[in-house]
């Protein structure tokens, strides 16, 4: 009877386990039995795992720089032909017991060392087994922080996290009194006068360790920035203007003075900077050193490309150290220039910096055409863009008034200048250039250039007081009179004697004899002014008077002789 019901039992479990095979079928094809028999509840492993992801990490955590302690979860792993899996916490006293092997202390001991030493005693009883031992769950632990930091006291962490972990979370700000004044800006102060450098960490077992927070950030090494552990005490002084400094500048990513720490190096003061930007001459750089009492300085010219790479020896830094790294200013810009009017292809062409020719642009755009009217030809130069035209308009007209101008000058000088700001010309003859073949009137362009090659008018348009104003066929070397001439003559009110000459490429205005005319210009001929009798008569009135003054003056010196 029992042995039937041993058989039954058997049977149920033998069908149980079948389901089960049957139910993971799609997960793992042909598992055995002895596996089914392994498989575990994983509720436990997943809260450990959920655990451990709670925790902020700036990175995996070092075996070799983390130490256990009470709390922590491992997940110990033997793989062997029946794979076993603890889950065990270190107890209060800070030892691990693991079932069928024995007890044994972690204190004091790193992640590393306590995977070394349970290798070795579960090793003992599973000779041929692979022994995995991982961190799953870190504990929490209390530290306090003092110094230059906003909340001072003990503050809950987890012991996966690091010193910065530390200082950030006591400067937090309280949401609750957001609105308080001295608040807002006591934590900024508090945040900007930290060191980062000097911070010390108080361990339980009376030992002192230096913080670094500036080298941990460019070596990422955790002995600058170790982890937190129950019962330290992390200390921030503040920084002063009178701690000591280093600083770089000139070509380096982050230029500036860094607070000097004893041991400090050429290397290191460069890491600081962040490496060497594009534009960099990182193979000469001047190391300024100051004396002890500041009233003198020394210039050491260095290689810092080759001391970073081991081929020069390196340098211990001093305080007040200064390291310039040269640097050429990338010079690569979108410079163009526009060719309007008559050349093989007007339009925008690129140039270099300082170094384009004119006659080199016009040769580049198809060269001069058979039409192209040289004498009027202009380059219009393009001023400051950093403001808009009025402002710099008004600018000019304010610095002109230093100058203690007459009212006439005053507003010549302004309409001159708002001819200048909208398009100054470059003084330039085209003729000269490409027909004589002076070289000197081959300028050097620059970005933003307008050249302008107006068409032949084969014209001279006269017009004012003329008879027939309008154009008049040009011809090559005729003066003012017979374009006039042409226009049917002077009418009555015509002032003959005032008669303008506008250059056609510049809109400058001269008088016939100061010019000879060319093909395009103007000729003003201006009109006969008709004032009142008034006018004459206060104008005689005057003249009279100051003759009248004149003559008294000279009477009374008469009289005294």
């Amino acid at each position: 009877m029992k042995t039937e019901k041993v058989i039954a039992k058997l049977n149920f479990v033998g069908c149980a386990l079948l389901l089960m095979q049957s139910a993971f079928g799609q997960l793992k094809e042909n598992i055995s039995l002895p596996d089914l028999m392994m498989l575990k509840p994983s509720s436990k492993t997943d809260a450990a795992q959920a655990s451990i992801k709670s925790s902020p990490l700036d990175g995996p955590v070092v075996p070799s720089e983390y130490y256990v302690g009470p709390g922590d979860q491992l997940a110990l792993n033997i793989w062997s032909s029946a794979p076993v899996e603890h889950m065990l916490t270190v107890s209060p006293e800070g030892t691990l017991l693991i079932p069928s092997v024995g007890i044994f202390s972690v204190n004091d001991l790193t992640l590393e060392e306590a995977k070394k030493r349970t290798s070795q005693l579960v090793g003992k009883k599973y000779p041929n087994a692979d022994i995995s031992l991982t961190l799953l769950s870190p504990r929490k632990v209390l530290v306090e922080i003092t110094g230059q930091v906003f909340n001072e006291g003990r503050l809950e962490m987890s012991s996966v996290q690091r010193v910065d972990n530390l200082i950030a979370q006591a400067n937090v700000y309280p949401i609750s009194q957001g609105s308080d004044k001295y608040l807002n800006e006591m934590l900024p102060y508090l945040r900007a006068s930290a060191s980062e450098r000097r911070i010390t960490l108080h361990r339980k077992n009376g030992s002192v360790i230096s913080v670094d927070l500036k080298k941990y950030q460019i070596t990422g090494k955790g002995k600058y920035n170790p982890y937190v552990r129950e019962g330290d005490i992390v200390q921030v002084p503040a920084r002063t203007n009178l701690d000591r400094s280093i600083g770089v500048f000139g070509g380096i990513r982050q230029f500036g003075s860094f607070e000097f720490v004893s041991g400090d190096s050429l290397t290191d003061l460069m890491r600081m900077g962040l490496g060497f930007k594009s534009t960099a001459d990182s193979t000469l750089g001047r190391l300024s050193r100051l004396t002890i009492d500041g009233t003198s300085m020394e210039t050491l010219f260095v290689n810092p490309v080759a001391i970073a790479n081991g081929v020069e020896r390196n340098i211990a830094l001093r305080p007040g150290d200064r390291l310039i790294i040269p640097e050429v200013p990338d010079a690569r810009q979108g410079y163009i220039i526009q060719i309007e009017g008559e050349v093989g292809q007007p339009g925008v062409y690129p140039i270099t910096q300082k170094n384009t020719k004119l006659s080199a642009a016009i040769d580049a755009a198809g060269g001069l055409t058979k039409d192209a009217n040289l004498r009027a030809a202009t380059i219009i130069r393009q001023g400051d863009w950093s403001m808009g035209q009025q402002e710099r308009i008004s600018q000019e007209q304010l610095l002109s008034m230093r100058a203690s101008l007459d009212l006439e000058d005053t507003t010549y000088y302004s309409v001159e200048t708002a001819l200048r700001i909208k398009g100054e010309l470059v003084s330039v003859d085209f003729h000269r250039l490409f027909v004589q073949g002076d070289s000197t009137q081959d300028v050097t362009l620059r970005s933003g250039d307008r050249i302008r090659v107006p068409p032949r008018q084969r014209t001279v348009y006269v017009f004012g007081q003329v008879a027939s104003p309008g154009h008049v066929p040009f011809v090559e070397g005729k003066g003012f009179n017979y374009y006039v001439d042409q226009a049917s003559g002077y009418t009555n009110e015509a002032r003959s004697g005032d008669v303008k000459v506008i250059k056609g490429g510049t809109r400058v205005w001269l008088d016939p004899g100061e010019t000879t005319i060319e093909d395009g210009d103007f000729i003003w001929v201006p009109k006969e002014i008709h004032r009142p009798f008034a006018y004459y008569v206060n104008t005689y009135a005057q003249i009279f008077s100051i003759i009248g003054v004149v003559a008294t003056v000279a009477l009374l010196v008469n009289t005294v002789k």
